[in-house]
Parts: C-alpha cells; structure tokens; sequence
C-alpha cells in the first residue's frame, strides 16, 4: 500500500534520550556505557516518532516505518502487551480530514488484500462499510450524557451526577477524563463496528497542533478497539518544549521519572517541515481484528514479553 503511494520505508533508533512526551505513559530504562567507561541513559522508544520527524527535515515527504516500540509498568491486556509493533507514517502537504480518509483507505485495501488471501478468516470479522464520525465534545454529550468543556472545574460533579461511579473528588481534570471515557463512552464505541473520533480537547493534544480550541488528533475505533492515533503534526520547536516541559512537571506531580529532552529533534524542527500529518497504528491489533480475534496473544505467538502471555493461544502449552 504505501510504495503504492510513494511512501519512503524508514529505519529509526529504538534505544533513544526521549522515548516519548506523554505524561500518562511509563518506559523502559536502560543504558549504553562508552569505551571510557562512562555511562549514558537511554531510553526504549515508546513510538518513533520524534527520530521520524528528524527524517521529515531532511525533505522527505511521506515516511512510514514497522517500529517495535515498548511501554512499562503494567500495560499487560487483552488489548496491551509491553513491546508491540507500531506502524506509523507521515505525509506532507496534507490536509487534515483528507488525512483521516486515507487513513480508512489504507484499511480498506490491506483488509481486502487480508481477505482474497485468508479466505478462511471472512466468517470472522467484515470491515464496516462506513465509519461513524464524532467530536470528542459530541461523544461525551452522546454516550456520557456531559457537556464537556476542557479543563471543566465541574467535571466530577457533573460525573457523580451522571453515576459514573470510577470518579474521585481528588482525581485531577485528566483522570476523570480518561475514567469517564473508559466508564461510560468505550463501551458505547464497542457496539459500533466503525468509529473515527476527532478535534480532542487541548489538554489531550500530545504533539498536535491546536486550532480554534480543539487539538487535531483523531483516533479510530474497530468493534470498539482503538487502532491508531494521528495528528496534524506540531512542528514549532518552541512550542513542542513547552508541551514536553509541561509533561515532565506534571510526571513529577504523579511521582515519575521526567524524560530527558531531545535536542536533535528540536533542531530538525527549526528547518521549515512543511504542513505535515501522522498515524501512530497498532500493528498486532490490527491483525488480531482482521482475524476476528480478542486477544493480542494470538498475535504474538512468544511467551518472552511476560508470564501472562500465550496463555490463550492454541496449541502452546508447556510440553
């Protein structure tokens, strides 16, 4: 699909000095000691994004890359496993909704091509036709019955009001975020067979670009499971340290690690990325979708990543 697109394939750095910017997430920590005996920190990437936006400003255009990526601290599910494969990719000179669609097209042909070669799968699972589309502020209004605002100073109260029972007058705007949205809006989503959700408050923006008060991020949903997150990129230089100087402080207010700054990544920033968008998708839940599955084990079929792995998976036992 992608070299039918005059996409580049791409290779990247997994042990990194930043292995992400997003304050939720834990990562692996590991080092590298030199001939002299002096030891660097290094990191294992959470996605490749921040080296893959190092290869846009060298004036590439349209890259994607096959990552393994990795995140720590107890990130092990049905739908969650510490290391997974991440396909991510970006186009210059693209708009955001046009970006969204082609985002659709490529599962639309990779599940077609899945099909006519796996013939066996097709009882399994049928990729929607269509693909409901929401604002974040209309997903809440719709399955949570909240009229969302960022940063709402009321959000508990109008959650206690709704009986959103995981919700904590001590938990900050964030943490009821994501409480009332796994609570009361993913199960909704999992009744729908196709989803795009779209224009995330600033206060989820990661490394999006903020526009008339709404983040241009967008997420889409099979039969309730997310499969990827992309973005209108973020490519001030200055504004994309502010975001990961906000996120370390606020790693320190939940007790975590902050992760150092890349000072490659802000230099590529400053050599003029033209208009650019991403996706960040999850491989091996792709894959487990299109074979009509529930469980990334059947995915990934070895038992290194963690005791809990495989256990599931037929014709895998002990002997």
């Amino acid at each position: 699909y992608f070299d039918l697109q005059g996409y580049l394939e791409v290779d990247t750095p997994i042990g990194v000095v930043c292995p992400g910017t997003e304050s939720n997430l834990n990562y692996f920590r590991t080092s590298w000691t030199d001939f002299k005996g002096v030891e660097h920190k290094l990191s294992l990437r959470s996605s490749p994004e921040l080296h893959m936006k190092q290869v846009l400003s060298h004036g590439l255009e349209k890259i994607y890359q096959f990552a393994p990526s990795f995140r720590n601290h107890g990130e092990l599910s049905e739908w969650h496993h510490p290391e997974f494969l991440m396909l991510e990719w970006y186009e210059s000179h693209i708009d955001f909704f046009e970006f969204i669609e082609g985002t659709l097209l490529l599962l639309r042909q990779v599940f077609e091509d899945f099909s006519n070669k796996y013939p066996d799968q097709n009882n399994r699972f049928s990729l929607p036709k269509t693909f409901e589309r929401f604002t974040l502020q209309e997903v809440f209004k719709e399955f949570a019955d909240i009229d969302f605002m960022d940063q709402d100073p009321e959000l508990y109260l109008k959650a206690k009001e709704k009986k959103i029972v995981s919700v904590k007058q001590s938990d900050d705007f964030e943490t009821l975020f994501f409480k009332i949205f796994l609570e009361r809006i993913e199960p909704k989503l999992a009744k729908i067979p196709g989803v795009v959700l779209y224009d995330y408050p600033p206060s989820q923006s990661a490394l999006a670009v903020v526009e008339k008060h709404v983040a241009k991020r967008f997420e889409v949903y099979l039969s309730g499971v997310e499969l990827c997150n992309g973005f209108k990129e973020l490519l001030d230089h200055r504004e994309n340290k502010k975001r990961l100087s906000e996120s370390n402080q606020m790693r320190r207010m939940q007790g975590k690690l902050p992760v150092d700054e890349d000072h490659d990544f802000y230099h590529a920033l400053t050599q003029d990325i033209p208009l650019t968008c991403g996706n960040a998708l999850g491989f091996d839940r792709l894959l487990t979708v299109f074979m009509g599955l529930d469980h990334l084990d059947y995915a990934l079929p070895f038992r290194g990543q963690a005791p809990y792995c495989n256990t599931r998976f037929p014709g895998l036992s002990e002997s």
